[in-house]
């Protein structure tokens, strides 16, 4: 895992204009290399601003992208929270690869970054996803609930 780069666009764009990598999101898949470039200068943004933010996930024998992830600051039910996401390259799934993100992700925002709760909002039908935020210690959380989502937490009080 490593910084995102302005170099990642065309890597980014085809993970994330999967129609695969986007059954569950509701803006549906990114339409154009220009959607890429905005992610990638907002997620660089949130690493020169903030110190933390989402990374790019490189394959460590061939070192090509498989996918994004992390924490990013945001704001949510009125709170500042951490976001939780991760998306990866269909020919990846089912190894593990998003599970480990998610660990490391919050064991890093638990250690650097206390005091944030971490949300990770996912459709109820997204049981791949569920299980990740689950093995990465995100607890549900039933009033958080919305009709679109469920939502997982850790540090909610």
């Amino acid at each position: 895992m490593r910084i995102p780069e302005y170099e990642d666009a065309w890597a980014v764009f085809v993970i994330h204009s999967d129609p695969k990598t986007n059954r569950y999101n509701p803006s549906g898949p990114m339409k154009n290399l220009n959607e890429a470039m905005k992610s990638l200068q907002e997620w660089i943004q949130d690493w020169e601003n903030n110190g933390f933010g989402y990374w790019t996930v490189l394959d460590s024998s061939s070192c090509k992208i498989i996918g994004v992830g992390g924490i990013r600051g945001m704001r949510y039910n009125g709170r500042d929270v951490l976001n939780l996401y991760y998306r990866f390259s269909p020919k990846t799934w089912g190894r593990g690869y998003a599970t480990e993100l998610a660990r490391t992700a919050v064991n890093l925002a638990a250690r650097y970054l206390p005091g944030w709760p971490i949300v990770a909002r996912i459709r109820p039908s997204n049981v791949a996803s569920i299980r990740v935020a689950e093995k990465a210690g995100l607890k549900h959380t039933q009033e958080l609930y919305t009709s679109e989502y469920i939502v997982l937490t850790l540090g909610w009080r």
